[in-house]
């Protein structure tokens, strides 16, 4: 709804359909990423698996405050683990909202005290019978295929995707293998009513090389110190919907979504095996109304709804000393929430928000061996919001939001369920009240936006690199500025460029005065889109990341690590059905890392890194009937 695309007052980001098909061979993550107060991590290159999205202030524990959302359905869990992007279909996406700061918890509730990523899929009622198969070839003995399927019948849709990606991966111990298979019907009874159902099925094996000295990286990047360490993912989920248009203009979404997620993590420790095998069960049931209408000389649009999320996770395994474990737990999330957007017709320049969430949770955890009960938990929270948008003249606004966001901790930051001995530990929702303030001018060549935000954080959970236990630091904040800028130089030459400026620290406790990890305070993008003719299409796109403080660094004692600058370059030409794309990533050949981190006292301090590879090639070829 216009709710979505636009929150009122606060700074969002849609990333069209023309973007991302012309960006069809880049990941997700690397998409966002282009974008404003957006940096995404990387450990491993070339996949979206192991990643996560970092957005105004959040770095090491963004997985935990940035939500990703399919058609507003989550697909972050009850784990700290972030969200798999790679087992999405790209070329299923039809625009990407991105939510900035904390007005997105009014609209997607626990988990978006940052902001939020919702992948908008293509409208059955708006497809066309199609066959695609696409196939690439990459750096790293990297190769992929897929074919997706689309055939209307009557008034049914039906839509098939399967895809296949193999890579060795840039370092030793680094191959990721990803097989995915969608299967979508669509019912559409008429223009205004839709049914559907949806299963979804990927499995994915990913080596885990883990970090590196810095010594190691400067002479052999390519090494594992985890040469035999691995990880297993195998997601199934079952979706069913409806969406109804009333004559009224009433619109009714229900969504239910169950998914089954099986886990297995194997690692050697010295000459010993740990091995964590883990299944979650997710039921998520979503449902609101949303309408626009007149009161009295004011349009409305308003919506209500109820967004339900019920888990249950088991793990099974051994630690170091082969002990045996087997835990299990149980976690419910109810949240009703309203949003209304007003504008007079006495002020037509004037469009106001305001919205609110409620938040119940309870977590229960039992040691399944001996039947016994871990922990038991329940919490109530909210979150509101109120923005506003004055439209200077035509194409020229200033916006404002000020919003409360809320996250519940999630389940190994209270308590670790891979362990004989789980320990429990106390932890407080945390919440946040933001600020933004912004100008926004659009004109028929040229496009700048700018904005100030300011978060303030209370009871943030956050890892205590003294004790090794998640506690809450109390209080943090998050402040920045963003600027874009977008230019047509030519009519088929455009300039789009993006900065921004972030403090991000503590305030109070053990890390007084500290900045977050892995939070660059300046980072930017910068891109040329020439398109050579009607069938030709070329960018070059540059980013840089600004130095980092390095995680498990308490103290200081490690420097920030090294700011990177990379340029990549693309083209692609069209042949009536077929497409053909070229990508030179790293043109440089620079020499980078990511994730600076501190090794423990015992090690000697030493500094730890991710290294990422030098220059890469990329060649797709597209075909469509």
């Amino acid at each position: 709804t216009i709710i979505n695309k636009n929150v009122t007052g606060s700074s969002t980001t849609v990333i069209d359909y023309t973007t991302i098909k012309k960006s069809s061979y880049k990941t997700i993550g690397d998409l966002i990423s282009k974008f404003s107060g957006v940096n995404f991590e990387n450990l491993y290159y070339g996949t979206d698996a192991k990643t996560s999205v970092r957005m105004r202030g959040f770095g090491e524990q963004a997985s935990r405050n940035i939500l990703i959302l399919v058609n507003g359905i989550r697909l972050t869990d009850m784990t700290m683990g972030g969200a798999n992007l790679s087992s999405i279909n790209v070329d299923d996406i039809y625009e990407i909202e991105i939510i900035k700061g904390g007005s997105a918890g009014v609209l997607f509730g626990d988990g978006a005290t940052g902001g939020a990523v919702n992948i908008i899929t293509k409208n059955p009622n708006f497809v066309r019978d199609q066959f695609n198969f696409k196939t690439s070839l990459k750096s790293f003995s990297s190769k992929s295929k897929s074919f997706s399927y689309t055939k209307r019948i009557n008034n049914f849709v039906v839509q098939s995707f399967a895809s296949e990606e193999d890579t060795q991966g840039y370092r030793e111990n680094s191959k990721f293998k990803s097989d995915i298979f969608n299967f979508d019907v669509s019912f559409l009874k008429d223009p205004t009513n839709r049914y559907f159902a949806k299963l979804n099925y990927s499995e994915q094996l990913t080596e885990i090389p883990g970090n590196i000295t810095l010594t190691d990286f400067y002479t052999r990047p390519r090494y594992s110190r985890t040469p035999e360490d691995f990880g297993t993912e195998k997601v199934n989920s079952i979706s069913i919907g409806s969406q109804n248009i009333l004559d009224t203009g009433t619109r009714f979404s229900n969504v239910f979504k169950f998914e089954d997620k099986d886990q297995t993590t194997s690692a050697l420790s010295g000459t010993r095996y740990i091995l964590a095998k883990t299944n979650l069960e997710t039921s998520t049931l979503s449902s609101n109304i949303s309408k626009n209408q007149e009161l009295n000389n004011i349009d409305l649009d308003s919506k209500l709804g109820l967004d339900v999320f019920s888990s249950a996770y088991r793990a099974i395994g051994n630690d170091y000393y082969q002990v045996k474990y087997n835990n299990v737990a149980t976690q419910t999330i109810i949240e009703p929430f309203g949003i209304f957007k007003f504008n007079h017709s006495s002020i037509e320049s004037l469009d106001y928000e305001i919205g609110f969430r409620y938040h119940y949770y309870e977590l229960d955890t039992d040691n399944y061996t001996t039947k016994t009960s871990l922990s038991s938990d329940d919490r109530q929270n909210y979150a509101w919001s109120i923005g506003a948008n004055y439209n200077l003249r035509t194409g020229e606004n200033i916006f404002t939001h000020i919003s409360r966001a809320y996250r519940a901790p999630r389940l190994d930051e209270i308590i670790s369920l891979i362990s004989p001995s789980p320990t429990h530990s106390y932890i407080k929702h945390q919440y946040s009240n933001d600020i933004e303030l912004g100008y926004e001018v659009i004109g028929d060549k040229q496009r700048f936006k700018t904005s100030v935000f300011r978060t303030l954080i209370k009871n943030q959970i956050y890892l205590n690199q003294s004790t090794f236990k998640n506690e809450n630091f109390d209080p943090s904040i998050h402040q920045g500025l963003e600027i874009e800028f977008d230019q047509y130089i030519y009519d088929n030459l455009k300039l789009k460029s993006n900065a921004t400026y972030i403090d991000s620290h503590f305030t109070k406790g053990n890390e007084k005065g500290n900045e977050t990890s892995y939070v660059p305070r300046i980072s930017g993008n910068m891109s040329l889109n020439y398109d050579l003719d009607s069938y030709t299409d070329t960018s070059l796109e540059y980013k840089y990341m600004g130095k980092q403080r390095a995680g498990n660094d308490p103290t200081y004692i490690l420097p920030k690590s090294k700011s990177y600058q990379i340029i990549d370059f693309n083209i692609s030409h069209k042949i009536k059905n077929f497409k053909l794309k070229v990508s030179i990533n790293n043109i440089l050949n620079k020499k980078y890392y990511t994730n600076l981190i501190k090794g423990s006292s015992w090690s000697g301090n030493k500094p730890y890194a991710y290294p990422q590879p030098g220059r890469t090639l990329f060649l797709g070829f597209e075909s469509t009937f």
